[in-house]
């Protein structure tokens, strides 16, 4: 049934030999996806041939029956590790394919910064230029904590129906290690119970489906902002408040539990090792940035840790370095200190091209070609 000439496509139902109440069934639903602005599919052997993953493949992922994930452990800038879960080509192929068909539909929050394309952590510091007070906290094990159910209610919410919406949120998550409870939609489904899922991270939909599912949680904080003259950002788990008019710490103090209880009743949790008031006089950092009464800069720290990788490789050469520092390649090396500099380009332009340059003089020092590596 085609989409975009819904009587015509009725019609070719019915000419198929489809029952009156199954195409007014397509029908209904097609109109109400179209309202959403979400692509039209009908089940799991629609979305096989829409995205070219094999069903059989689909049905093993939704029963959890099959290898879906590979773990993965990639260093932060920041120091220690990150753990990840890779998904198998086959499903990051699908789970692309939601993103970029499905999960486009979604709306942005305003005040929401990560993982959309074209928004970037600069433009989610800078919001709080000129700030004198700041509330910062993180929410605590965020992806893990944005269950299949809630996941569930996102794919329902744009029109699938119950069946297909349980199949695409089984599809996006995966089982938590702690999870016993299982878990399947109401009603008669073709899938046997087992423990509850949640989002990876590392899965390409995982960002944009915890987006949606917080949608109302950033609704609320930002209401709770502007009832007391503040400003409230989120990425992924990052959120802070600040405020640039008169404020006292026991403000500040007196705002957390209150933050805690609208985050708790949205069946997430604040990282309360991590939650911190920031006065006037100290340094104010979002986002690894450095936020100022008129600008955002880059940190001086940043800065000197970037230059000391650049002037070590011209000296030392990357491999010697990488080896010293602990780096599994000079791959790896190379890719974290372009991560560095990607990451900081954006702040201070000027400072960053200088750096480039001497960086790739420096890997070109010591026969190391730009751009061979990747």
């Amino acid at each position: 049934m085609s989409s975009n000439e819904p009587h015509l496509g009725w019609a070719a139902s019915i000419e198929a030999g489809t029952s009156p109440a199954i195409a007014d069934s397509m029908f209904k639903r097609a109109e109400v996806l179209r309202l959403t602005g979400a692509p039209v599919i009908y089940s799991l052997k629609h979305l096989a041939l829409c995205t070219g993953v094999e069903y059989g493949f689909l049905r093993a992922v939704i029963r959890r029956s099959t290898p879906a994930y590979r773990a993965i452990r990639i260093p932060k800038n920041t120091g220690g590790y990150r753990d990840l879960l890779s998904p198998t080509d086959s499903l990051m192929s699908v789970q692309r394919w939601i993103l970029h068909e499905i999960l486009a539909a979604l709306p942005r929050h305003p005040n929401n910064f990560a993982y959309f394309k074209e928004v970037t952590p600069l433009e989610c510091a800078s919001r709080h230029v000129g700030a004198n007070w700041m509330v910062k906290t993180d929410l605590h094990d965020y992806f893990p904590s944005i269950t299949e159910e809630a996941v569930f209610r996102v794919f329902s919410g744009l029109g699938y129906s119950k069946l297909l919406s349980f199949e695409l949120a089984r599809i996006c998550t995966w089982p938590r290690p702690a999870s016993s409870r299982p878990t399947r939609p109401q009603g008669a489904m073709p899938y046997t119970p087992i423990p509850l899922g949640a989002l990876p991270q590392g899965a390409p939909t995982s960002g944009a489906l915890a987006n949606a599912a917080t949608h109302m949680l950033d609704a609320r904080l930002s209401a709770f902002a502007l009832q007391r003259r503040m400003v409230y950002t989120r990425y992924s788990d990052d959120m802070t408040f600040s405020s640039a008019g008169p404020f006292v710490r026991d403000q500040a103090a007196k705002m957390i539990p209150d933050i805690t209880r609208i985050v708790t009743s949205s069946g997430l949790e604040l990282h309360d090792r991590k939650t911190r008031i920031v006065p006037p006089g100290a340094r104010k950092i979002v986002l690894g940035m450095i936020v100022q009464e008129t600008r955002i800069s880059i940190l001086p720290e940043q800065r000197r840790k970037i230059a000391g990788y650049v002037h070590a490789v011209s000296e030392y050469g990357p491999l010697a370095y990488a080896a010293n520092r602990g780096f599994d390649s000079v791959l790896s090396f190379v890719n974290h200190v372009e991560g560095w500099l990607a990451y900081v380009s954006y702040i201070d332009p000027a400072w960053t091209s200088t750096q480039k340059t001497a960086w790739n003089t420096a890997l070109e020092k010591h026969g190391v070609l730009v751009g061979a590596l990747g």
